[in-house]
């Protein structure tokens, strides 16, 4: 007889190589990611086992007995093990808690293999699987067929948990594990049906791992190109299994209070710059810690529960940041604030924790550079809320149910009520009335805002379609657009669509931006040109409060100007004269200005006096409901 293990060879090889990449690249501390290693090392200690195993029988007479049934031995207990590892890996993709203290499951699926195992040990006394003596060498029995039957009872429970919870696994890991099972069990029904010289088993095997390999098991999908550290989605992936698991992680945010500042400042390209120099000297710093790269110039670490730990990882980041990061530019110092948790607070999911850890971190930076802020249970229920509200959002978009309130807008000169800002807010069976500073921000960063401010659009458009508006008295309605919305290219051409939907003049519209959104100058501009073209006006929305400056603001085709009510109450109540000088620029002008924030008589008088053409604030009304502010127009 002569064995044929060149597929060993070149599972060896191929598996080898793939398991140093994986430990190269680090995967996410997974327990799947782990036993997908434990699977590669499995197969390469199968195909290398199985060539000495092969050589050995072949020059049989060249070893003693025991050592054949030894190595044959060893061969075999490994070979049973593979598929076992397979279906422990396939329940932890399909996130079965079934490394549960306790847990009867995980024992009962030991049985099978366990008694393979037995009948390979006992196999120099019983010789089911295989025989080998002085006279004849190695001899294949009949029970070897045990192994195929082990095997697919192993893939075959695979099958049933991919399939069962189908809707838990993700569709390229399901086909990538259905491929891995295919393959496997052709490598089985080859060598154990076919030809038993030819060993093809690891080379099936190995077929299947670089498949998965290929689908999701490539550590670089869970890492950051830009700065090389795990991404965010891998602590979802984390705080996935440990909820499934009851574990509770310490972790640690860092940030930095200046970093939107430089950013505006120097750009994008040099704020990358020091994310990559920040990313190094932590990968250098700290190399047995996990580090996440989340956004914005923020980190995130999971380390190992000493407080010690934490002091250490401040300490040293406090300490280079006493140093500046060079660039072309210059030198750019950062001020770093810290948010930790030690897991003391069991938090849900990775929706609860992220947002439990934000809440901290804006804590930190209220209270400024170097601080360390502890999550309490006061921001973890804080964070809570902010789920629910998220989820009202939601709720609000998918119902098309936002409501929108209205605010009148006085002219000075008319002496009534001529415009009405279009306010949106969500009304929720739990949380009540929300208002946008509750939830305007985590659409902007989930990307809801672009469906938000198209509602709000059309139900402003209904508004001027079902009423009379010169009846009303309003010239027009104006509503506010997200700097989101005005970077789309295609705004122009959707809000144009939506007018002629509703029949509508669109001299009844003015859409506000604000300073912010001025940085894509060029895209704005063209959006507004073509609007215009249908007659809608445009309003720059609080002025004063931004990063723009006046040559920017001037080269935009506005029609008024909305002073933010932050430099009106400091004119006021502090005496500062920037309101005055601001008043003064637009003075002359064409633009219009509208001062918001107005709470009583006599800053109406005083800021019309100032030559403000229109004013808003709660000295008229506040937002009301649609049918409020039509009774209210009656009444004035």
């Amino acid at each position: 007889m002569s064995w044929n293990f060149d597929y060993d060879i070149c599972a060896a090889i191929l598996i080898s190589t793939l398991i140093i990449y994986y430990e190269y690249r680090k995967c996410l501390p997974l327990t799947y990611n782990r036993l997908f290693l434990g699977l590669m090392v499995s197969s390469v200690f199968v195909a290398v086992i199985d060539i000495v195993a092969s050589v050995m029988t072949v020059y049989w007479q060249s070893f003693h007995v025991s050592m054949i049934y030894f190595i044959n031995i060893v061969y075999y207990i490994s070979l049973a093990i593979a598929p076992a590892i397979f279906g422990r890996y396939t329940a932890c993709i399909a996130n079965l808690p079934i490394k549960k203290k306790g847990d009867i499951l995980k024992y009962i699926a030991l049985v099978p293999l366990g008694i393979v195992i037995f009948i390979v040990v006992t196999t120099p006394i019983n010789h089911l699987i295989f025989s080998v003596t002085e006279e004849n060498g190695f001899t294949y029995e009949k029970g070897r067929i045990f192994f195929f039957y082990e095997t697919l009872l192993y893939l075959g429970l695979s099958l049933a948990i991919i399939f069962f919870r189908r809707k838990q696994i993700r569709k390229v890991k399901q086909y990538s594990l259905y491929i891995y099972v295919f393959f496997s069990l052709m490598g089985h029904v080859l060598q154990v049906f076919y030809n038993p010289y030819t060993q093809t088993v690891s080379l099936g095997a190995t077929i299947g791992l670089l498949i998965v390999f290929l689908a999701f098991e490539n550590p670089d999908y869970d890492r950051d190109r830009k700065t090389g550290m795990y991404r965010e989605a891998g602590i979802r992936k984390i705080k996935e299994e440990d909820s499934l698991y009851g574990i509770t992680r310490p972790a640690v945010e860092v940030g930095f209070d200046n970093f939107e500042h430089i950013k505006s400042v120097y750009g994008e390209m040099t704020a990358n710059k020091l994310i990559q120099d920040v990313s190094k000297f932590l990968q250098i710093s700290f190399p047995e810690i996990d580090k996440f790269y989340v956004h914005n110039g923020r980190f995130i670490a999971l380390y190992d529960g000493e407080i010690s730990t934490l002091r250490e990882f401040r300490d040293q980041i406090l300490e280079r940041c006493k140093k500046p990061f060079t660039f072309e530019g210059g030198d750019v110092y950062l001020s770093p604030i810290f948010a930790f948790t030690t897991g003391d607070i069991p938090m849900e999911n990775f929706e609860v924790f992220r947002s439990s850890m934000r809440i901290a971190f804006e804590h930190g930076k209220e209270q400024g550079k170097g601080c360390v802020v502890r999550l309490t249970n006061e921001m973890y229920l804080e964070a809570l809320r902010s789920l629910k509200v998220e989820e009202a959002l939601k709720k609000a978009l998918t119902g098309d149910n936002l409501l929108v309130y209205y605010q009148p807008i006085y002219d000075t000169k008319a002496g009534k009520v001529t415009s009405a800002e279009a306010l949106v807010r969500i009304y929720d069976e739990e949380l009540g009335v929300l208002y946008p500073d509750d939830f305007i921000w985590r659409a902007e960063e989930n990307g809801s805002i672009l469906a938000l401010g198209e509602q709000v659009f059309r139900k402003a458009c209904k508004f001027i379609q079902t009423h009379d508006m010169n009846a009303l008295g309003l010239n027009y309605i104006e509503i506010n657009l997200s700097p989101l919305q005005c970077a789309r290219r295609q705004l122009a051409i959707e809000f144009e669509k939506i007018i002629e939907e509703y029949q509508i003049d669109g001299n009844y519209i003015n859409l506000e931006i604000t300073e912010t959104a001025t940085g894509d100058i060029n895209v704005i501009r063209e959006n507004m040109n073509q609007l215009r073209t249908k007659g809608i006006g445009f309003s720059l929305d609080d002025y004063g409060t931004g990063y723009s400056n006046l040559v920017n603001v001037m080269s935009l085709p506005l029609d008024i100007v909305k002073i933010d009510k932050s430099l009106v109450w400091a004119y006021f109540k502090e005496g500062n004269d920037l309101l005055c000088r601001v008043i003064h620029t637009f003075t002359g002008s064409n633009l219009k200005m509208v001062v918001e924030g107005v709470e009583t008589e006599e800053m109406a008088g005083k800021l019309a006096e100032m030559g403000c053409h229109y004013e808003q604030g709660f000295y008229y009304s506040k937002p009301i409901p649609e049918e409020k502010f039509l009774a209210f127009l009656k009444r004035k």
